[in-house]
């Protein structure tokens, strides 16, 4: 099953996930009077509270699905793209990408050419902010929502640096199936590969928390890039 399939359900399932403190890490970087740009935006969650917020705020995402719903929270402008074609004439101080969206990209040679998208299209003083999954086991997991069901299966391959997931959804009576592949990016990958289009990581996060360092060991890491000038 693919996001387009997915997408009524898809806040459903993230209902417990806890998108004020992520918000309130990404305020800790943001002024008022930025113009901001969301990559991977899906339904429209954090830009919703942003612009609740006063904060100016587009969205970008590849799934019609996911922003026929964002359109209905945001009131500005989300383009239908890819992260790795991005077009657009606009200048923007502030990129976040949350929720594991550079997870998707299979590759070093795709990050890079991401990250030059996303320089491209930010002012010079301008700060990204990219939200990576660290997984540091495989797993499993099942919860539950309403007469929904999700039962999730997920395996870490670290010399490969690839995280392969199986989730079945049971809605309504009704099976339906998931796979994706996340690569998983290292530290040292995202500066290489940060530097190699002119752009520098000034921090590493852990968990939303502006006082927390990222490791090798995090579950998940927020990275603050700037443009190396």
């Amino acid at each position: 099953m693919e996001y387009k399939e997915f997408a009524k359900y898809y806040d459903k399932f993230y209902h417990n996930k806890n998108y004020a403190k992520e918000t309130d890490f990404l305020m800790s970087f943001i002024n008022q009077s930025d113009e901001i740009i969301d990559i991977g935006c899906g339904t429209g969650i954090h830009a919703s509270i942003l612009e609740q917020k006063g904060f100016k705020i587009d969205g970008l995402d590849l799934n019609k699905e996911m922003l026929d719903i964002a359109k209905t929270r945001v009131h500005s402008t989300l383009y239908l793209q890819n992260i790795l074609g991005i077009n657009i004439n606009k200048k923007y101080n502030i990129i976040i990408s949350m929720f594991a969206v550079l997870n998707h990209l299979k590759d070093t040679k795709e990050l890079e050419k991401a990250l030059q998208n996303l320089k491209n299209i930010l002012t010079d003083n301008g700060k990204i902010i990219i939200d990576l999954h660290n997984p540091q086991s495989s797993g499993n997991k099942i919860d539950s929502y309403d007469n929904m069901t999700r039962t999730m299966e997920w395996h870490y391959d670290k010399k490969l640096k690839i995280e392969n997931s199986k989730i079945i959804f049971e809605i309504n009576g009704q099976k339906y199936t998931d796979t994706h592949t996340f690569r998983i990016f290292t530290i040292d990958e995202v500066k290489q590969c940060c530097k190699n289009v002119g752009l520098v990581v000034k921090n590493v996060y852990e968990n939303y928390d502006v006082n927390k360092c990222g490791t090798s060991i995090s579950k998940n890491l927020q990275f603050l890039i700037c443009k190396d000038i």
